[in-house]
């Protein structure tokens, strides 16, 4: 099995990881913490690559509902902090289920979509269903950026499954229809947050500040960066939520534009071998998980990325392996485990000779 791994998976997750660690560390998190987690990632990142994900099909119904008691009970018992209801204490370690929920919603569509080979109208209808319950839940935490992950997530996957350009054409016509009512729900703070992305000058000192200063920090880094434990944006403490949500503005003002195009460079590696992985699956099950957990990633990184330039509003959605946080670090590992799962139970590739007459004989590849 080891010689089937993706090992420059294995690398650039490693890389990420360990570019995270010193990020946080720079940004004076509690970056033992970190570590930990990864270590915790890790492990938890082999058992998900030796298990076989073919298992997690028969127990995808389960899953569901465990998601979404852990997603109930966050409203009920849940730990708030800075405005929102989203975690739950257990055994000490703060879990956001928030989090665990994406991977688990990627399981239980592959295991959803993969029982037919065309998706119909009925198919498809149920594949949102099973997205919105949990997306609900999550909106109404809140939390705005986990919700726009589902959707992201539900969406790469459907395409992946072959739904039809009417069926996703539909979804986004209804979102389009209903987005006045939709902004009505909004809290008062995320209506203010697409105000000031629109002109963060109208309050400099409010609702402007956090996207101003990480624009000011990303632009100080310059071509080669103020160097690791250097940023005077970061080090200053002016960077609001800087080991977190506006991690990557940390990133650029201390390794530059030459280092932020590396570590998104890494990033871009990262995800086409999370797209060959679904190439070579043995089954379309083990096809849905990758996309999924390719939709899951790249969808973070945009959305990251995108606030702390200002091409993008604020959702609160964090860097992967980058930005502090157990739950997020650990869920994503766990992913990419998967990921590895799929890739090393690939079909093996062979070559057939094959005798023709008057030409001898001819190569043919072939999948076992």
């Amino acid at each position: 099995m080891i010689r089937r791994l993706d090992r420059l998976q294995v690398v650039l997750a490693a890389t990420l990881a360990a570019l995270g660690v010193m990020t946080v560390f720079s940004a004076r998190a509690d970056w033992e913490r970190q570590v930990v987690w990864v270590m915790v990632g890790a492990v938890i990142y082999l058992a998900a690559t030796y298990f076989d994900y073919r298992r997690l099909r028969a127990v995808a119904p389960a899953l569901y509902g465990g998601m979404m008691l852990m997603l109930v009970a966050v409203h009920l018992v849940g730990h708030a902090a800075l405005g929102a209801r989203r975690w739950l204490a257990v055994a000490g370690f703060p879990l956001e289920p928030s989090e665990l929920s994406k991977l688990i919603l990627v399981v239980v569509l592959a295991a959803y979509l993969a029982r037919s080979e065309r998706i119909g109208w009925r198919t498809f209808a149920g594949a949102l269903g099973l997205a919105a319950a949990p997306a609900c839940l999550i909106v109404t935490q809140p939390d705005l950026g986990t919700t726009l992950v589902v959707t992201a997530v539900t969406l790469g996957m459907l395409f992946v499954g072959g739904a039809r350009p009417a069926q996703l054409g539909s979804v986004l016509t209804a979102a389009v229809v209903a987005l006045p009512s939709l902004l009505n729900l909004l809290h008062g703070y995320q209506r203010r947050r697409l105000e000031v992305f629109l002109d963060p000058n109208q309050d400099p000192l409010g609702a402007g500040y956090n996207l101003l200063q990480a624009r000011i920090a990303v632009g100080s880094g310059g071509m080669f960066g103020r160097g690791w434990l250097h940023g005077m944006q970061g080090q200053l403490g002016f960077i609001p939520e800087r080991a977190t949500d506006f991690v990557f503005a940390t990133f650029a003002e201390e390794f530059g534009l030459l280092g932020s195009l590396v570590l998104l460079t890494v990033f871009g590696t990262l995800l086409i071998r999370v797209l060959r992985s679904a190439g070579v699956a043995p089954d379309r099950f083990g096809e849905l998980v990758a996309g999924g957990v390719f939709a899951m990633i790249l969808v973070q990184v945009l959305e990251n990325v995108g606030m702390n330039i200002g091409l993008l509003p604020i959702a609160g959605i964090p860097l992967p392996l980058i930005s502090y946080g157990g739950s997020a670090t650990i869920t994503t590992l766990a992913g990419l485990g998967l990921v590895q799962s799929v890739t090393v139970r690939r079909r093996a590739v062979v070559h057939q000779e094959i005798p023709v007459p008057g030409l001898g004989t001819i190569s043919r590849r072939a999948q076992a």
